[in-house]
């Protein structure tokens, strides 16, 4: 093929030696030409070019991709520090017959094959046993152009590279092995040969082949013009991978035989299911099924994207300015409350049957919630931007997600979901982003445990946890905290049990949780300490969602602060914990009327506010506990009533809810309001806040107590880092608009 005198020795090239040494490519069609090319670019190696077509040798040394052409001889293949052999996998067998009398120890032999097992095969069939510097490799990456003319040098960048180690393959090799492939800029992962080539088949060799049938299918139509003459965009990225090399996958689909049918008998059963579906005109089965695959392709997408940009995230600055002197007036109706829009999302998806949720909140982390159960086989409609239907699977009707749930940084997520997922059938791991993942959670996980599931996690009682399941069990369980979000885990964690399961709260009386529950069919029976909840299947429901508590809580306040002021809530939502709100702002002079509807099973009726001088007030220990969540709203309070307030017990707060308070002193000092925080109490000075510039450091509670603060403030008030608030409410600047609070978004 060459001439001996052409092969440049390394006492030829002592003053050149590279990082890599010498490294012989077998096969300069793409994938091995670009291997080349990329060490050649890199200055990492010394490049030696085999192949059957010496014009691709040729080629290879006119365009700089290899330095040197070189043949499989002794003189040559003695000198090589790595092979690389990039041949069709059927012809692994003859190249490794050629090699063997030639071959050193020291010696790096791979392969960059897209099947494994056939390749390991053949070296047990050349030498016996796999020999241990033969180490099995593959690149995720390639492109339908074939040919060393093809070669691109950035082709690994940012894509996965899969070594294949076998058990006695050489550590100081395979070390290499994983080093070349990351200095061509591969992300390299280890993996066994069987589990390769079955992943394989499924994300790499079945695509193609149902990308080669479509098009054979409906060549031979027919109607085969007009088809190809009217095709669109998803036609042609569909089909794209059908103008990839057919004998290199005729290659791969008999040398992958076993695998690439089990994933086609798996398709095929799947296919078979929609077209059933189909011709049954059942479109909850269909929803369902691309529901299941958007989501999927979604987190694809989302991992491809890591892979090639990295996880930077764009910090969009916002702020919302507000002018004082605002009179708060006319009727409006919220949309629905966004704990309970969480909790009907999820008792509808743990129903038998069909559920109609309306005036839900679909903004901000309810997403979340609707997405963990959507990846978990529900079938959710969104009939209308605040409407649901709910294809509910029952209690333990979900199916394992394809990747771990994350719930980002929304804490009710995390509690409904725990408790569900424990009482499932499949592993599953939870995770999240920010601050939840720092953050113990102990109390919540041990409502899982009780119930039988083993949670393991790095850092102990932290996210992200794997979650397996146990045998399930009836649970006791007594709360010693007063959190509404541990009380409805609970409440779920007690539907799981098999027969009866016994929940006892600080608070006894009825919650939003338990009624909302009741109107999904469950047999909750209140006791003195407690309730008692009776195994039994939820069945769908239909319903409308009273209005959000805490945007009630925070336009009640506006208006008691605001002179002229004329407020109605026409579907508020009136439950334990936000009328004890609004009947403390009663008790401090406020001019508020509740007026409540149907008993005590629908919390929900209307609310009435206007201005009046407000007085100063003490909280104690155990109310501020219990007003933890509206604490910030109360301090405003404080700020502008008569006299001085005292607020007792925030030390004694759960760190979100006291560092909260502490936030919100910080921006009640910038702005003038005379107060002192000193042994967990809050002593506030009433008067008229300043103004300025202040940071709700991303908490939406925290923006819309600053906001409240500047309502009649000097002059304006801006509050920065709102991109949180606008995610949760994203009406805002309509709801100002349309009852006369003076706030502009920037």
């Amino acid at each position: 093929m060459n001439n001996e005198s052409d092969f440049k020795t390394p006492s030829d090239m002592t003053h050149q030696k590279k990082r890599f040494g010498n490294v012989m490519i077998v096969g300069l069609g793409m994938i091995g030409g670009s291997f080349a090319k990329a060490l050649k670019e890199r200055g990492l190696a010394t490049l030696y070019g085999v192949d059957r077509r010496n014009g691709e040798v040729a080629l290879g040394v006119s365009t700089g991709v290899i330095d040197y052409p070189a043949e499989l001889s002794a003189d040559y293949v003695a000198k090589m520090d790595v092979i690389i052999l990039a041949t069709p996998v059927r012809a692994m067998e003859s190249v490794l017959s050629d090699l063997k009398p030639l071959l050193s120890s020291t010696t790096l032999l791979t392969d960059v094959g897209s099947t494994k097992g056939s390749v390991v095969e053949a070296a047990r069939r050349v030498f016996g046993e796999v020999p241990t510097h033969f180490i099995p490799s593959h690149p995720i990456a390639g492109a339908e152009k074939s040919g060393v003319l093809a070669a691109n040098s950035l082709l690994f960048e940012k894509h996965m590279a899969i070594v294949t180690p076998l058990p006695d393959s050489d550590p100081v090799l395979l070390d290499c092995l994983h080093r070349l492939w990351k200095a061509v800029g591969a992300d390299v992962v280890s993996m066994d040969v069987e589990h390769h080539d079955h992943v394989l088949a499924s994300s790499s060799h079945l695509p193609h082949l149902l990308a080669y049938t479509l098009v054979d299918a409906l060549a031979s139509s027919e109607r085969s013009q007009d088809i190809f003459k009217f095709a669109a965009g998803g036609f042609r990225d569909f089909t794209r991978i059908a103008s990839s090399d057919p004998v290199m996958w005729r290659d791969v689909f008999m040398a992958n035989k076993e695998a690439t049918l089990a994933t086609l008998d798996h398709f095929t059963d799947r296919l078979a299911d929609m077209r059933t579906a189909i011709e049954q005109g059942d479109g909850a089965s269909m929803f369902g099924v691309f529901t299941r695959a958007k989501s999927a392709r979604d987190h694809f997408l989302r991992l491809l994207e890591l892979r090639t940009i990295g996880s930077i995230e764009e910090v969009r600055s916002v702020s919302v300015t507000v002018l004082p002197a605002s009179a708060i007036k006319g009727k409006i109706s919220l949309l629905g409350d966004k704990s309970l829009s969480h909790k009907a999302i999820t008792m509808a998806s743990l129903s038998q049957g069909v559920s109609n949720i309306k005036n839900i909140d679909l903004t901000g982390d309810v997403r979340v919630t609707v997405q963990a159960f959507r990846d978990m086989g529900v079938v959710i409609e969104e009939i209308a931007t605040d409407q649901l239907r709910v294809h509910g699977v029952g209690l333990q009707g979900l199916k394992a997600p394809i990747a771990p749930i994350n719930v980002h940084q929304s804490r009710d997520s995390l509690h409904l979901l725990i408790p569900v997922l424990a009482g499932q059938q499949f592993p599953v791991t939870v995770t999240a982003e920010g601050e939840l993942l720092s953050q113990s959670m102990k109390e919540l996980f041990d409502l899982a445990r009780k119930m039988g599931g083993q949670l393991e996690s790095s850092v102990t009682d932290c996210l992200p946890v794997y979650l397996s399941p146990g045998t399930p069990s009836d649970v006791s369980i007594r709360l010693e905290t007063g959190s509404e979000r541990l009380r409805m885990a609970a409440l779920l964690a007690a539907l799981y049990s098999p027969y009866e399961g016994v929940l006892e709260v600080l608070e006894p009386c009825l919650s939003h949780s338990e009624v909302l529950l009741r109107q999904f069919g469950a047999d909750i029976r209140e006791t003195n300490s407690g309730f008692h909840i009776f195994s039994k299947p939820l069945t769908g429901a239909d319903f409308i969602l009273s209005g959000d508590v805490s945007k009630t809580a925070w336009l009640v306040l506006l208006a008691a602060l605001s002179p002229g002021s004329d407020l109605v809530i026409q579907n508020a939502c009136l439950g334990a914990v936000s009328s004890g709100y609004l009947e403390f702002l009663q008790s401090i002079g406020a001019n508020i009327s509740l007026n409540p509807l149907n008993g005590d099973e629908v919390y929900e009726g209307s609310v009435e506010g206007g201005f009046a001088e407000l007085k100063a007030f003490t909280l104690l220990p155990a109310q501020t506990y219990r007003l933890r969540e509206e604490l910030p709203l109360l301090c405003v309070a404080a700020a502008y009533a008569k006299g001085e307030s005292k607020i007792q017990g925030i030390s004694a707060l759960p760190y979100y809810d006291e560092d909260r308070v502490l936030s919100l002193v910080d921006a009640l000092n910038h702005m003038k309001v005379a107060c002192r925080y000193q042994s967990g109490d809050l002593i506030i000075e009433g008067g008229v806040p300043q103004g300025g510039e202040v940071d709700c450091v991303g908490d939406d509670r925290l923006a819309l107590a600053m906001l409240a603060l500047g309502v009649r403030s000097k002059a304006s008030t801006k509050v920065n880092d709102c991109q949180k608030l606008l995610e949760e409410f994203n009406g805002l600047e309509h709801v100002a608009k349309q009852l006369g609070f003076h706030c502009s978004v920037a």
